[in-house]
């Protein structure tokens, strides 16, 4: 086979052919897998849906979704009757960007649970949200010992940052320490405390149908 002279027209023929394949084939491989990250998405989102409802795994349940200007509504029922209301609520005002929680609502307003889906926290300190406020605390700081705290680091301060139970519509909106309010904040990551606590409070809104009410929240400090 006789080889191609090397020139500008040449060069650019090779590229557009290499072009032309790989998109064919970048096309090929999204249109193939487009409808597995589908079905992963619906499988994951139902997951969180059971779990901020306290609902079992293998539990078959219908969910009707209703989008509520940026935010969306899941209302819950099994075996046709309504069980919880599920709202997905983001907040722009993360240390990292966005934070973006599902929460989950029983017949009086109270929080059931909650899951964090997206955001972009420094890990160790923002990104513990995911647990740190559905962790029960303890009147005392747990002390360990000092070959602990090097693999394991310093464990959770004793103090109020566990919002499952709570009512934001009889006990008011959740706030800090620093605000004024009465959950403590991520150790070194007040902002993004401020942010977390700012999702679940208009999710609450968005709950209760006042969605006009929503704010941003947005925050500079520290």
């Amino acid at each position: 086979m006789k080889k191609l002279e090397s020139s500008l027209t040449n060069m650019l023929l090779v590229l557009t052919i290499v072009s032309v394949v790989a998109a064919f084939l970048l096309a090929y491989v999204n249109n193939v897998t487009s409808s597995t990250i589908a079905k992963i998405n619906e499988e994951a989102l139902s997951s969180g849906i059971k779990s901020v409802l306290n609902i079992g795994a293998d539990e078959q349940i219908e969910t009707n979704e209703k989008p509520v200007d940026a935010f969306v509504v899941y209302e819950v029922s099994r075996d046709g009757n309504w069980v919880g209301t599920a709202v997905k609520s983001t907040d722009k005002s993360g240390f990292g960007g966005d934070i973006e929680v599902l929460v989950g609502f029983d017949a009086e307003g109270n929080i059931l649970g909650y899951e964090v889906l997206k955001h972009a926290e420094t890990p160790g300190l923002g990104a513990r949200m995911g647990e740190w406020f559905r962790t029960a605390t303890s009147g005392e700081t747990k002390e360990v010992s000092a070959v602990s705290k090097v693999f394991f680091g310093k464990p959770d301060p004793a103090g109020s940052h566990n919002i499952i139970g709570r009512n934001i519509g009889s006990e008011g909106e959740l706030k800090v320490s620093k605000d004024g309010g009465d959950v403590d904040a991520i150790t070194a990551s007040t902002i993004t405390s401020r942010a977390f606590l700012n999702a679940v409070n208009n999710a609450y809104k968005v709950y209760k149908g006042n969605a006009s009410d929503v704010n941003s929240g947005a925050t500079t400090q520290q």
